[in-house]
């Protein structure tokens, strides 16, 4: 597809008569796009002269796509009496002969003829040499009469003829194919400049996918230099913030930020000023309808008499249990309305101009490089894992917010794996995981499991287990460990649940989930930390422990 060029010239075909009505047809290529999380708004931009009157304003490859009562349209100097939109017009569409179009059909012009003239070159070459084969042919079908009067002189002359002009023919010949030959050298060369002034002139040739026609008419006071503008919606636009995060002498921490878009409309951007927000652009513009509740009480002996009456009429009901035990008075909500709150976006320009054609699935573009000093800790859940991992925490001391979008992550320059990155506004602190640490190995051994079922004093409604964490450090480093392991919790009180663990850990409730337990604490090279945990769970005789 053919990147639409990013030019201001107007291409106006007019009256030459001043002051009369005249139509132009006006290239304005996209020159700015606000891209949403959905969507984007895009702006078309040209500059012209124009002369007092009422003239015709044309733009001949707008996107059919677009809903024409979305279109914002602005013509500087000018009144905008009429617009209509023609999403199929019948004339055909014609490239605009703009000075880079002129130049680069020039050129291809002159790659083309090069190329011509090389070709009968060739063909003359060989033509020389097939005249030549065609004389030395005629030489060697020469015959003598068979009627013996023949003279001496005459064989002779014949045989000198024959001698000395196909000796002229077979060197003309070799001549011919030698230079036909030294001319197909060259011919590669001039057939890829024809390729290449092709490429160049498809560069600078507007995008013709079927496009729609939006015609203005405009009402101009006094000849001014115009500017007209329109903006339009977009949907088939994404785009999401990506990183590469650089783990670098265990304390400082580099992220490389960049967004990767996509979009799939009927255009080219090409070197388009780009702005991206994190706002949705097709999103609800209004909240909810809040309705009124209606709240009722109802006799649950009467409901009873109700429900019996409906279910004797009903013929599937006949299989259908007992009548459920009712509590009175019964209290009925009859309808409830949530509202979708929506949060406050960013936006961002992008530093550079952004080129991306319609038919390109996405392109990844580089934002900036922001570095963080981070502190460097171990993770440990025995449970799960029989290695420890890398804990990344750090604060967001930069001014921007960093949005949630997926992150590479590096350790010393060695691709790790990839992880997500959450929100994370300025002066917020957060944690990434940067892959396992081999060196920091985890058991966890199950010493004494009793569920009531075994010895002389056993019980049936009770359960006890007796489990030991280990963590061995192999590396050459001591670490900062954060160990975590859980116990049962009950909320009734006849399910009895003790727990006690030696070493006590240093939190009984991890970000207030009630039974996650952490220890935290060094561990040297070549040590290795033991805890033991045990537990008690008791409930009374007929119950089940789920």
């Amino acid at each position: 597809m053919r990147p639409i060029v990013p030019t201001l010239t107007a291409c106006l075909t007019a009256l030459p008569v001043s002051g009369l009505a005249e139509e132009f047809t006006l290239i304005a290529p996209p020159t700015a796009v606000t891209a949403y999380a959905q969507g984007a708004i895009v702006t078309r931009t040209t500059t012209f002269d124009l002369p007092a009157g009422t003239h015709t304003l044309r733009f001949e490859d707008m996107d059919p796509d677009t809903t024409p009562q979305g279109i914002d349209i602005s013509v500087s100097g000018a009144s905008i009496l009429s617009r209509s939109w023609d999403q199929a017009p019948d004339t055909p569409y014609q490239a605009p002969r703009t000075p880079e179009w002129l130049a680069a059909k020039a050129a291809l012009d002159a790659a083309t003829e090069a190329l011509a003239e090389r070709d009968d070159a060739i063909a003359l070459a060989l033509a020389k040499g097939q005249a030549a084969q065609d004389q030395i042919g005629f030489l060697n079908g020469i015959t003598l009469p068979d009627d013996g009067a023949t003279n001496v002189d005459v064989l002779r002359a014949i045989g000198q003829l024959i001698a000395s002009d196909g000796t002229a023919a077979r060197g003309a010949m070799r001549a011919a194919e030698a230079e036909a030959r030294a001319l197909k050298q060259g011919r590669d060369d001039l057939a890829f400049a024809v390729r290449t002034a092709q490429a160049a002139l498809d560069a600078v040739t507007p995008t013709n996918n079927a496009p729609a026609t939006l015609t203005l008419n405009v009402a101009v006071p006094e000849a001014t230099t115009s500017t007209v503008t329109v903006k339009y919606a977009v949907e088939d636009v994404y785009w999401q913030p990506v990183y590469s995060a650089y783990l670098e002498n265990d304390d400082t921490l580099r992220i490389e930020r960049g967004a990767l878009i996509s979009q799939r409309s009927n255009e080219d951007w090409s070197d388009v000023d780009m702005t991206l927000s994190t706002v949705s652009l097709f999103q609800r513009t209004q909240p909810g309808t809040l309705w009124p509740r209606r709240r009722r009480i109802e006799d649950p002996q009467q409901q009873k008499l109700e429900l019996s009456r409906l279910r004797s009429q009903s013929d599937f009901a006949a299989g259908m249990s007992a009548e459920p035990e009712m509590e009175a008075p019964v209290i009925v909500e009859e309808a409830t309305a949530y509202a979708d709150f929506s949060g406050i976006g960013v936006s961002y320009a992008l530093p550079a101009p952004v080129t991306l054609s319609a038919d390109n699935d996405s392109v990844q573009i580089a934002l900036d490089t922001i570095t963080f000093d981070a502190t460097l800790s171990a993770r440990a859940i025995p449970l799960l894992e029989e290695t420890a991992y890398r804990e990344v925490s750090f604060e967001n001391t930069s001014p921007e917010i960093l949005l949630p979008g997926e992150a590479f992550i590096y350790v010393d320059g060695q691709p790790v794996g990839v992880t997500q990155l959450g929100t994370l506004p300025p002066n917020a602190e957060t944690e990434m995981f940067f892959g396992p640490i081999e060196g920091l190995r985890l058991t966890r051994t199950v010493l004494d499991r009793n569920e009531g079922d075994r010895g002389i004093i056993s019980r049936s409604n009770e359960q006890r287990e007796d489990i030991r964490l280990e963590i061995e450090n192999l590396t050459g480093k001591e670490w900062q460990v954060a160990l975590r392991d859980s116990v049962p919790f009950s909320e009734q009180e006849d399910l009895e649940i003790t727990w006690r663990a030696t070493p006590a850990p240093n939190v009984e409730a991890v970000d207030d989930r009630r039974g996650i337990l952490e220890w935290t604490f060094d561990i040297s090279p070549g040590q290795t930390k033991v805890i033991g945990l045990e537990t008690t769970i008791s409930w009374p005789d007929g119950m089940v422990l789920r």
